[in-house]
Formats: C-alpha cells, sequence, structure tokens
C-alpha cells in the first residue's frame, strides 16, 4: 500500500491502481465506518440528509434537512457513512463515500495544500511532461476564456485539473482526484454513481 501523503510523486503515475492506495491513512476500497477518522472531518457535501447547508473557510458549517431543522454534524457524517457523499478534512483533502466504502479520493488548492508539491510546475507543457499526455483532455472556458484543463486518465481513474492564468497554458494544478468520480473511467464505462 503506498500512502500518498508519503509520496505525492505518486500523483504524476501515468498508470496508478487506486487500489494500491491510501491517503491518511485510509485505504482505497475500506469501509468508511471504521477507516475514516470522523473526528477529524471538517465539512460533509452530498449527503442524503442535507437539503440546504451554509460552509465556508471562516464559519462552522450548518446543515439543515428539509424539514429546515438544523442537523448535528455526527447525523450529517453518519448518512454519509451508510449511504454517499464526500467528506473533507483541514489537509484540503477528501473521501468519496459510495455504500460505506471509500471509493474515491481528492486533494486539492494548489498554493496551500498538498498538492503545492507540484508548486514547480508553472506551464501546462511542464505538467504534461511531469504527468504524461492524458487519454482525454478538456479545456474549460468561460465567456470565452480559458479557465484550465481537465485531464483524464483513465487506467488510473485520475483526474487532474490544470488551472490556467492566461491563453499561453500558465498555471498552476490545483486539484487530483482518484476513483469514482464523473469521467475518470474513461467512454462508455459508468461510474459507480452513474
Amino acid at each position: 500500500m503506498i500512502e500518498i501523503l508519503d509520496d505525492l510523486g505518486v500523483l504524476a503515475r501515468r498508470n496508478l491502481d487506486p487500489a494500491t492506495l491510501s491517503l491518511s491513512g485510509v485505504p482505497f476500497g475500506a469501509t468508511a465506518a471504521t477507516a475514516v477518522p470522523r473526528h477529524r472531518i471538517t465539512e460533509v457535501t452530498g449527503s442524503p440528509i442535507v437539503h440546504r447547508s451554509r460552509t465556508g473557510d471562516a464559519i462552522e458549517s450548518e446543515y439543515y434537512g428539509a424539514d429546515d431543522r438544523r442537523l448535528p454534524l455526527d447525523e450529517v457524517i453518519d448518512s454519509v457513512m451508510q449511504t454517499a457523499g464526500m467528506v473533507h478534512f483541514a489537509g484540503r483533502f477528501s473521501y468519496k463515500i459510495v455504500d460505506g466504502a471509500v471509493v474515491g479520493f481528492a486533494l486539492y488548492g494548489a498554493e496551500r495544500g498538498h498538492l503545492a508539491h507540484f508548486g514547480f510546475l508553472r506551464s501546462y507543457e511542464r505538467f504534461l511532461a511531469e504527468f504524461g499526455a492524458p487519454d482525454r483532455a478538456e479545456e474549460s472556458r468561460t465567456y470565452g476564456d480559458l479557465l484550465g484543463y481537465h485531464n483524464y486518465y483513465w487506467h488510473s481513474r485520475k483526474q487532474v485539473y490544470w488551472d490556467a492564468w492566461g491563453e499561453d497554458g500558465s498555471g498552476q494544478l490545483s486539484s487530483v482526484s482518484l476513483g469514482d468520480y464523473p469521467g475518470n473511467a474513461g467512454p462508455g464505462q459508468a461510474s459507480l454513481l452513474g
């Protein structure tokens, strides 16, 4: 088992099996209820019992049910551990959970998170030299402006987002997701969530 936080360079491997990885001590595929340190969870997204929430860096997260009752964080965490959603941690990483199992890892935050390890990558060309050519790359544009590139490595079930600062491709690596996320399985293959 390769611990990602002990060897961040492993994220650059083009052919990587998520089943051989752990993130902050939690193995890919582990039973969430027993492996995920719930006392370290700072935020939850995608809970089936949450109908609205209030979250942010400078505030304590609040969650509300369909009846507009404020839900305790423990209840929201339980709902994700038993069904599906994502749990987030202060270290700018998260676990995706489906049917009680950890089916995805995500790391984000180029300047302040673990991905600062790749801060030396300042051009899209340099990124491609380090990570290799993706199986599919999609431009992200708003009002004609280039925002970045979604890079899919299907064998690894990995998506890497390059945040572009300009049309010349300068920018930074801002997120990596491994496992069951939309687009990571390749063309014609559905994720676990459809």
